[in-house]
């Protein structure tokens, strides 16, 4: 498809921010707009329109931004596993110039000079932390630095202290600062190369103690600086030298220290003639260069300031006089509680407390983001998180409708009921509350459990809620069963049940032919749990009804239920594992009716919930919408069957993926980044994936393309030359009867298929494969059951063989599983031993033909007498690069 088709999923809308990542005003004449980040995206509000120019391309989290200072430019860095650095225009919204790792681990702070011709860069790593000194103007392709040098702690190259902060000086692009927390290096690169002098500080050099330094800026002017400290102080690094020296070779010392805030200051610019600083108490004070207070904001009751950007006004900066009043351009704060507030000068003279404060222009999270969840009918959805507040928001009109703080409580998990009446939320502390959707209004409060609830959800009649903690434990509530003296119905808990030694991993209501809820739950123990809601009650607690194993080795990693006709005729439970295997078997069924290949973008899937149909849409088709546990967000149409075109996935957060759900009418996808603290909408356009799925071929052709090579590659061939071996052998490899090519193998010979192309299944993955080549056979409405096609063949083959082969790791887990000794190795009788008891045993026959073919001889005694997983890997199974850190 061209740059112009569409996408599948599209990034539509932001909440939230980047609370400690630096804000920008990109205000100036010609529009009103500030610059911003969540995540890996950067952000460009128009504040007057209330609209968003998303820039992505970032696949870590953003760490650092600045601007240039007329604002026509933006420059975005990250850190971490190539990381990029990118210069934006702001007005197109589009990237001017990309560095591809400007450092090997990305980029801590960076800068550009006040002519916007040099960039300069602090790397992430300290090991030794780099400072580069970038030419923005260069055209070169290779993209290095103009100039580089390690950061040392002092002149003589001492041990180095991490620099965590850089300003250029704005009266010279050649000469700029850094500081770390307790030193302060001032650099230039003026006689072509990088020259730095660290004057030294001590505690001595004015009675008192020097608070941890957080950052530094020059004084226009005076080619002095100041550093601001987390104890509220303001530190004067005056020049030793005289002003006929060259600039570069400037000297400094720390002459004197002044009480600007009560606690630490977070951030120090300065603008015209002012010197400007925002603390932890919350508020922005305006000095001038004498350290003598001009002005101060401290009603703004926006939490402790993280950032302050000035708008582009070169107007507002008139002819300062110590009489004058406060003129500089209007300014944006960021604070530590997310909040984006719009100040101006005119506030300071203001009478009111309350018409100091600004103007409210982004509210996000500001702690991590846990659990999400859609209304069934309106265009709203809940979040919570780990700072004890919940909210409402409209996607639709994109705006904060209600918010309510938990004291001492943080939230986890939230789900809306399926009439829309409740939510309900689970806490860290194992509390459950349901409250009234519209007002966030409490109705009930449960403390069932001590620990974390994982999980919430409701039946489909709104009359069940099912909640999962970290004790392993399902909790069950119903609503209905009693009347309050109002006659109102009432919540009562059930009970709870720890029907699982591991943690669950998913919890999910379905429905029975007549209507009723169904309650199942899958954890890492391998086990599908049924719960019988109707023989549970509050007199006698939540009932078991079957516990069903449904992994031989690989761990649940997700669940979820799917109505009749859409995936087959019957309901059916889907679970996702580890292996990147989905398995669909009916609802109590213990037999697997379908094993696809899922999704191998970005790890196994931990969440999956099937899209509503869309109303306006005539066609029956569904799609199911994961996530993974960290980055990876997409979309699968069902039936599943493994086809790799009918699944598509992106990066939709840098870190972990905290939950996922939609829109009632399935055309959004809501997306949290957890620890990132951002919300994503996306607009959803299955049509996309429908081209994808047609470009991919028909029939047969999306699986021969996961064969190496394809359908015209040797592997492909070498399947076809075995499954016709099969057949010939079935019919006697020394008959002379005439041979019959039927295009049929029988079942029974699928397990030797699949061992001659490497795939080694135990017989109990055999009775799988055996039971799934029947099941499809009578899909093609075949009579006879006992054989298996060669297409059927190929798509049992793709969907079942593991993704990856295997690990050095999984030979070493398994000697530990079967008991290794203090040198990390097992008498070799106790390996035989174990090879002929444990599991699915080995005969002395098979074992003795398995040591033939892998070391040319069937006598024990060739085998070390102890062994460790490191010589099983390479005197037996051949393995010829077995790292040593790994062996045992």
């Amino acid at each position: 498809m061209g740059d112009d088709a569409p996408n599948v999923l599209s990034l539509s809308w932001v909440f939230g921010f980047s609370r400690d990542i630096a804000i920008q005003n990109l205000c100036d004449e010609n529009r009103s707009a500030i610059f911003y980040v969540s995540a890996h995206t950067g952000i460009i509000h128009d504040i007057s329109a209330r609209t968003q120019k998303l820039l992505q391309g970032h696949c870590n989290p953003i760490s650092c931004t600045c601007s240039s200072s007329d604002r026509r430019w933006v420059i975005t860095a990250d850190k971490g596993p190539e990381s990029m650095l990118v210069i934006w225009d702001s007005y197109m919204g589009t990237p001017i110039k990309t560095i591809q790792t400007p450092h090997a681990n990305g980029v801590c702070a960076m800068d550009l000079s006040p002519d916007g011709r040099y960039l300069v860069t602090l790397s992430e790593e300290t090991n030794p932390q780099v400072l580069s000194i970038w030419d923005c103007a260069s055209a070169n392709e290779k993209e290095t630095p103009l100039y580089s040098a390690q950061v040392a702690a002092s002149a003589n190259g001492a041990a180095a202290e991490p620099q965590t902060a850089v300003r250029f000086d704005p009266e010279d692009s050649m000469s700029l600062v850094t500081n770390g927390s307790s030193l302060v290096v001032f650099w230039s690169f003026h006689d072509g190369g990088l020259k730095f002098q660290a004057p030294s500080l001590a505690e001595r050099d004015f009675k008192q103690p020097v608070g941890r330094i957080t950052q530094t800026v020059f004084i226009p002017g005076t080619r002095n600086a100041v550093s601001a400290t987390a104890d509220g102080d303001a530190m004067l690094w005056e020049l030793v030298s005289g002003p006929e020296d060259p600039l570069g070779s400037e000297e400094r010392r720390a002459s004197k220290m002044v009480k600007l805030h009560s606690g630490p200051i977070h951030y120090l610019m300065t603008v015209g003639p002012y010197l400007v600083s925002g603390g932890a108490d919350g508020h922005v004070r305006f000095f001038d260069f004498n350290f003598r207070v001009v002005a101060w904001f401290e009603d703004l009751e926006a939490g402790p300031i993280s950032s302050i950007s000035f708008a582009h006004q070169p107007s507002a900066l008139k002819t300062h006089t110590v009489d004058s009043e406060l003129s500089c351009p209007d300014f944006i704060i960021g604070t530590a509680n997310a909040l984006i507030v719009a100040c101006s000068a005119s506030l300071f003279d203001q009478l009111e407390p309350s018409a100091r404060r600004g103007t409210l222009l982004v509210q996000g999270q500001d702690f991590a983001v846990s659990g999400l969840a859609t209304h069934p009918s309106l265009t709203r959805f809940a979040v919570t998180g780990r700072s004890g507040l919940l909210q409402l928001w409209d996607y639709a009109e994109r705006r904060l409708l209600i918010m309510r703080m938990y004291d001492k409580l943080l939230g986890n998990a939230v789900a809306f009921s399926p009439n829309g009446k409740f939510l309900a939320v689970g806490f860290t502390n194992g509390a459950v509350k349901v409250l009234a959707a519209m007002t966030l209004e409490e109705i009930a409060s449960f403390k069932a459990s001590k620990d974390c609830i994982l999980q919430v959800h409701f039946s489909h009649d709104s009359n069940m809620l099912a909640t999962s903690d970290a004790d392993n434990c399902v909790g069950v509530y119903r609503h209905g069963s009693g009347t309050e003296e109002g006659g109102a119905r009432y919540w009562e808990f059930l009970g709870k049940y720890r029907g699982h030694y591991k943690t669950i991993t998913g919890l999910g209501f379905g429905q029975s032919d007549e209507g009723l809820p169904r309650l199942f739950s899958t954890a890492e123990d391998r086990h599908l749990v049924e719960y019988d809601l109707a023989r549970s009650s509050v007199q006698g607690g939540v009932q078991l009804r079957s516990t069903t194993r449904i992994e031989q080795t690989a761990v649940p990693t997700a669940f979820l239920w799917l109505p009749p006709g859409v995936q087959g005729s019957a309901a059916t439970l889907v679970t996702a594992n580890e292996q990147y295997k989905l398995r669909c078997r009916q609802a109590g069924g213990a037999i697997v009716e379908r094993t696809a290949l899922g999704p191998t973008y970005g790890g196994p899937l931990t969440r999956m919930l099937l899209l509503p149909s869309s109303p306006e849409d005539d066609n029956d088709d569904r799609y199911i919408a994961y996530a993974t546990h960290e980055k990876v967000v997409g979309i699968m149409k069902l039936p599943l069957d493994g086809n790799p075109n009918k699944a598509m996935g992106l990066i939709a957060h840098p870190g972990e993926v905290a939950d996922l759900c939609s829109s009632w009418d399935g055309k959004w996808l809501v997306t949290a980044g957890g620890s990132d603290m951002s919300i994503h909408l996306w607009s959803l356009d299955v049509l996309a994936l429908e081209e994808t799925i047609k470009s991919g071929g028909e029939g047969l052709a999306p699986f021969a393309a996961l064969i190496d090579g394809g359908a015209d590659g040797p592997a492909y061939q070498e399947m076809v030359d075995y499954f016709y071996y099969a057949q010939l052998r079935t019919q006697g490899e020394d008959t002379t009867e005439p041979r019959r090519i039927t295009g049929l193998v029988p079942i029974g010979e699928v397990g030797n298929l699949m061992r001659s192309l490497g795939y080694y299944p135990s017989e109990k993955e055999v009775e799988d494969l055996m039971a799934e080549a029947q099941l499809m056979g009578k899909a093609a409405g075949r009579e006879d059951l006992s054989s298996i096609t060669f297409d059927e063949f190929l798509r049992l083959y793709v969907n079942h063989r593991p993704v990856f082969g295997i690990s050095k790791e999984q030979i070493n887990e398994a000697f530990e599983t079967i008991g290794v000794e203090m040198d990390g190795k097992m008498p070799r009788e106790a390996l035989l031993r174990a090879l002929a008891q444990f599991e699915e045993g080995i005969s002395g026959d098979d074992l003795a033909q398995c040591l033939r073919a892998l070391m040319g001889t069937d006598d024990v005694t060739m085998l070390n007498k102890r062994l460790g997983s490191k010589d099983f890997a390479e005197d037996v199974l051949g393995f010829d690069d077995y790292a040593p850190e790994q062996a045992k």
